[in-house]
């Protein structure tokens, strides 16, 4: 296919129909488009997703279990715990962290 050799045999049968229309003006079914594909043995490349492994460097984005699972404090301040939650609002995310004292459970900040 003509197509499929000019954008390099990226997409697939979906996008390859779309450009047939806007680059040639052929509308045509994209489940015939698959069925071209196949019978020519096309295919379109699929890209490897980035996966962040640096299992060298771990010491710094780990923080150490210094709790080791003792949630219980005896006094006010010494032991607080936070985590991060993420909203999607419209086309920003806003991120909220709340601090929790672990003697009565109470939110100190956020």
């Amino acid at each position: 296919m003509k197509v499929y050799k000019h954008y390099n045999g990226v997409y697939g049968y979906r996008q390859l129909q779309l450009f047939l229309l806007q680059d040639q003006g052929v509308w045509m079914n994209h489940m015939k488009v698959l069925r071209l594909m196949q019978v020519s043995g096309i295919r379109s490349r699929i890209r490897r997703k980035h996966r962040c492994n640096y299992v060298f460097s771990t010491e710094g984005r780990v923080a150490k279990n210094l709790l080791k699972r003792d949630f219980q404090a005896e006094a006010p301040n010494q032991k607080w715990v936070t985590d991060i939650t993420q909203y999607r609002v419209g086309e920003f995310w806003l991120y909220l962290s709340a601090i929790k004292d672990l003697f009565n459970n109470e939110i100190i900040a956020y």
